[in-house]
């Protein structure tokens, strides 16, 4: 059984997409070059004829040939190397099956096993006519060689045959009962991922449910209160104001739904373009600094002097709703004191941070941060902040892993709270001198944060 070591390596080198079908297909194709390879070797070694070496030779180079094309960006000639995967493979197989004889070999034993490779690991609706079609090949062999055994090259001695056996089946016990023990693992893995899921999308429509119920009937409410002429100009001002913070609050939460459900279901497209961190840090500033205005709170931008100049490649839109969604959530718990946006580069990778004098959260809370409809006790008075839904931090996850990037949390209960993203450090791809003068607001120092990286 592989270890765990093991199985990431082969999750990391064999496929690197997400996909178990893919997944298991590559370790189809691994597992028989590793055969093919290994039979190589021996068939010189214990002496069978050079045609049994070369059948398996060729088998060999033909696989190094459809892993590289199963392995192409983006899946372009996915269909034509596992069409040609198995037609080398028959082929191959039954070129050894008549120079290595026939069905006195383990060339029986080898097409079992590979045939229940396809099933178990690719059990896709085209694997049980492959099935069938391999069984119906045995088939034919077994006829051809009852009817014409001439045809078929025996073994030299006794001996040498059952070398034959102990290598096929030694690599067969060391190679495929623990590819399919780890493949049934990952599928049990996948079921209770997938109930988990099922679990979750429920208990996320139930909520959805309550938070869109719960601004419609204060817009309801107070629109029929307003139908009753005797209410005072003053009241119906009052009124018009809570039907609209609430129509502010259902827009916002509908985009937030629609924003999280393209995310999580790969809808959004990256968009990937070269810009400057100051340039991008500008239009964040700018695009907070009313909102900020109308509070008792300061907006600062902190890019140390090495980053003032840095280009980066990224998608620029996501980074800034990112910090949007950030900023934002800092402006609804934080009543005084400051907010602070900045960048710094440590231990190769380009750290992105969100600063708030707020409240902080309590750290029995901050497991569920990122969890939807998330809305934690994090005000100063201790209730839970009614403002939004609780969404935002669960569109930055989703947008993070959309982009490769991690994020964690750093906050102290009266102290404020520290969201950091960050990505490998090549997403810088220059310097220019022009970048420093798109930013001239920052005025404060820099602020210490070695200490939360």
């Amino acid at each position: 059984m592989f270890n765990p070591n093991a199985q990431i390596l082969l999750k990391k080198i064999l496929t690197g997409r997400d996909n178990y079908s893919e997944h298991f297909f590559c370790i189809i194709i691994f597992l028989t070059l590793s055969f093919s390879v290994t039979s190589t070797i021996f068939n010189l070694v214990i002496g069978l004829p050079d045609m049994v070496a070369l059948w398996s030779g060729l088998l060999s180079i033909s696989l190094l040939f459809v892993f590289f094309l199963y392995r192409r960006p983006r899946g372009k000639y996915r269909t034509f190397a596992k069409s040609f995967f198995y037609i080398s493979v028959v082929v191959s197989l039954n070129g050894m099956w008549i120079y290595n004889g026939g069905s006195l070999s383990p060339s029986p034993l080898i097409f079992l096993a590979f045939i229940a490779l396809i099933v178990y690991l690719d059990p896709k609706p085209g694997a049980g006519m492959i099935s069938i079609f391999l069984g119906l090949n045995v088939i034919a062999l077994t006829l051809i060689e009852y009817y014409s055994p001439d045809i078929i090259v025996p073994y030299q001695s006794n001996q040498q045959r059952i070398l034959d056996f102990l290598v096929v089946v030694f690599f067969l016990f060391l190679t495929v009962i623990p590819a399919l023990s780890y493949a049934r693992k990952l599928m049990i893995r996948q079921k209770e991922q997938a109930e988990r899921d099922n679990q979750q999308k429920s208990a996320y429509l139930a909520n959805m449910s309550h938070e869109i119920r719960t601004p419609m009937n204060a817009i309801v409410g107070f629109a029929e209160l307003l139908k009753h002429p005797d209410v005072p100009k003053s009241e119906q001002n009052e009124y018009i104001d809570i039907i609209r913070q609430n129509s502010d609050l259902l827009l916002n939460m509908l985009n937030n739904i629609l924003d999280l459900s393209k995310l999580e279901a790969k809808l959004v497209e990256i968009s990937p373009s070269h810009f400057c961190i100051t340039s991008l840090f500008s239009q964040i500033y700018n695009a907070h600094i009313t909102q900020i205005r109308k509070t008792n709170l300061y907006l600062e931008q902190d890019i140390p002097e090495e980053l003032k100049n840095a280009v980066i490649e990224s998608d620029r839109t996501l980074l800034f709703q990112l910090f949007s969604n950030l900023i934002t959530n800092a402006i609804k718990v934080t009543k005084e004191g400051e907010i602070r946006f900045g960048v710094r580069l440590k231990k190769e990778r380009v750290h992105f941070f969100v600063f708030d004098t707020g409240p902080g959260i309590p750290r029995d809370q901050q497991e569920r941060i990122f969890e939807r409809f998330s809305q934690l006790k994090n005000s100063p008075d201790g209730q839970t902040n009614i403002e939004g839904v609780g969404l935002g931090l669960s569109i930055c996850k989703a947008i993070l892993s959309l982009l490769g990037g991690q994020i964690k949390l750093h906050s102290e209960v009266n102290k404020g709270s520290t969201f950091i993203f960050s990505f490998p450090a090549d997403i810088i791809v220059g310097f220019q001198k022009e970048c420093e003068n798109e930013n001239e607001s920052q005025k404060s120092p820099l602020l210490k944060m070695e200490e939360v990286f």
